[in-house]
């Protein structure tokens, strides 16, 4: 895992506004092998082994992950409709799209992959790929990463999700997307810059308007 990625990981039980507190026991060239994040909100501790933060609230309860999407060119497709071809940023991938992740980085040798599955592998740790294992769809700060790629097939909750990660500038890249895939990215005030057959590209053009609820005076 990249030493930095603390800085956009958050607790999956108290939600996108509490930050993670990193404890590093092994570390090698800035990537922590070992180590504990931590939430000062609820004081919940989650591991990191071998390199793989696991921020499951249930980890002992998994289902079957998502059937891998499949596609010759996934990996140079991923890179080029991002956008993120040069320069140090995050590439987010979920799960489906995780087994392209080493083929994106060797593309895009400066990109950190940011892989999020819902049950371990037997990948190893490697350079510019960070493995994040969790039950809720992404727990990480909002609106903060420039590039953003799954396969929702038709899953509204996963695209509105992945929305809320895209900043302004930045591109959400879809695989087997469906109508209501697309539904769902207009809705999340995405625009559609690119389509053909289930492959979507959408921008955040503009900053995103955030709600605020106040509560009710007694």
């Amino acid at each position: 895992m990249f030493f930095e990625l603390t800085d956009l990981l958050t607790c999956p039980r108290c939600g996108p506004g509490f930050g993670l507190v990193l404890l590093v026991h092994e570390v090698e060239e800035r990537r922590v092998t070992s180590g504990w994040l931590g939430c000062p909100n609820c004081r919940n501790d989650f591991p990191v082994e071998n390199g793989v933060a696991d921020l499951r609230r249930e980890p002992e309860v998994s289902g079957a992950p998502r059937p891998a999407y499949e596609d010759e060119e996934l990996s140079l497709k991923i890179v080029a409709l991002s956008g993120l071809t040069d320069g140090r940023d995050y590439l987010l991938l979920d799960e489906r799209l995780a087994h392209a992740a080493a083929a994106v980085v060797e593309l895009a040798p400066e990109l950190e992959v940011i892989v999020v599955r819902t049950t371990p592998d037997d990948s190893a740790e490697q350079h510019g790929i960070s493995r994040v294992l969790s039950d809720t769809p992404f727990p990480m700060v909002e609106y903060r990463l420039q590039g953003v790629a799954i396969a929702p097939g038709g899953n509204r909750e996963l695209v509105a999700a992945a929305a809320r990660y895209v900043s302004t500038g930045g591109r959400l890249v879809m695989f087997d997307a469906t109508d209501v895939d697309l539904e769902e990215v207009e809705r999340a005030g995405l625009a559609v810059v690119a389509a053909e057959g289930g492959t979507v590209v959408a921008e955040r053009k503009s900053d995103p308007v955030v709600v605020v609820q106040l509560g009710k005076r007694s």
